[in-house]
């Protein structure tokens, strides 16, 4: 592995990060197993249970490769308008009364995706958060955790990026979950390998996460070594040099007008491409964009065409937008067939998870990706 250089094995199933050589003598790499559910009103996600206060809460949420912070649904998150089980749709509430460790803090904006729109706030704190079902589990104390009431991000997120908090606090900035693990020693090293789990293969593929180093059957080696942005907020950078679409009756449909550089974020869903780029997904998946919900809706008669066509899309990846090696990550139809739910609709419907990028700032390869990256 190359010293401070964040590599991204990107084949069927993973990504994974290092940050330094894994020191083969001290700690190892730890697994934190899945939640066994899936959930979310935007697509069935394989989710991760986290313990949070004291006594410990168990709340689900999802893997957020970008954020460094721990988000939880409190309980005003879920209201009087909201369906009964609408605590177990949420993965859970955490109250921070019911928490003997819990400091608050201030009321701050969330910060994450501000870039493609959200705006969203959380009331701050620190309190002690274990990982996994189990007590067994790691577990760090005077974590930063942000209390949601917000249905903009649905389920709660644990960060997973060794960025720091800031929350204006006289001792400085705050470390995040996976530096806290590396500094007193459980794992050997500040590297991470994830992936979002697919639904639709096989008997439902649940999502993986290893702290510390990755999971060798998750991916196929190749060549390709990504650096590091400057910045936390764009750490996870790759060149798409291509898109194609083939299908039943058509083969290699470019879809990517101009190659991009776009941002690898598991905190959102979609994919957000250039305009231009879903023209050609409009045309050739039979996409129509909706106004009043922002989303490509699919309905029944569309779904059923795409289901008969099995169409696959290519996205072609490398360290640039142009020249040099290159590794090819291929999503079937299944990775773009999701459902939204209430409160984003009033009613389950199919959608495609593709959004319009009004600008080079926003292109976006999101959780939808990661099912088979």
């Amino acid at each position: 592995m190359v010293s401070l250089r964040a590599f991204l094995l990107l084949a069927e199933t993973v990504v994974a990060v290092s940050l330094k050589p894994r020191d083969w003598f001290g700690p190892t790499a730890i697994s934190i197993p899945p939640s066994q559910s899936w959930t979310g009103n935007d697509g069935p996600w394989s989710s991760f249970t986290l313990r949070v206060g004291t006594p410990a809460q168990k709340v689900g949420v999802l893997i957020s490769t970008a954020g460094f912070e721990t988000w939880v649904v409190t309980p005003e998150g879920c209201t009087h308008n909201d369906p009964p089980d609408c605590p177990t749709l949420r993965g859970g509430l955490y109250d921070n009364s019911a928490s003997s460790t819990w400091q608050p803090q201030n009321f701050h904006p969330l910060g994450l995706e501000s870039v493609l729109g959200y705006s969203s706030g959380g009331e701050y704190g620190f309190d002690t958060v274990g990982l996994g079902w189990q007590e067994s589990g790691p577990v760090l104390t005077h974590q930063v955790v942000a209390g949601m009431a917000t249905s903009e991000f649905y389920l709660g997120t644990f960060g997973i990026s060794p960025g720091p908090s800031n929350l204006s606090d006289p001792s400085g900035q705050k470390s995040s979950f996976l530096v806290g693990l590396k500094q007193n020693g459980t794992i050997p090293s500040l590297s991470w390998g994830y992936t979002a789990g697919a639904r639709y293969r096989l008997s439902k593929v649940l999502g993986s996460l290893t702290l510390g180093g990755y999971d060798l059957s998750r991916f196929t080696p190749n060549n390709l070594t990504f650096p590091f942005g400057i910045g936390n907020s764009d750490d996870l950078t790759v060149g798409i040099q291509s898109i194609t679409m083939s299908s039943s009756d058509e083969q290699d449909t470019p879809l990517l007008p101009n190659p991009i550089l776009a941002f690898i974020d598991s905190t959102i869903p979609h994919l957000w491409l250039p305009k231009e780029a879903c023209a050609k997904f409009e045309s050739a998946f039979g996409l129509t964009w909706d106004n009043a919900s922002q989303l490509y809706l699919v309905d029944d008669k569309l779904h059923s065409s795409l289901l008969a066509k099995n169409p696959s899309v290519t996205f072609k990846l490398s360290l640039a937008s142009k020249g040099g090696p290159s590794i090819d990550i291929v999503l079937p139809y299944a990775a773009f067939d999701l459902e939204v739910e209430s409160p984003l609709l009033k009613r389950p419907t199919k959608y495609f998870p593709l959004k319009r990028a009004e600008n080079d700032t926003q292109y976006t390869l999101g959780r939808t990706f990661l099912q088979e990256a």
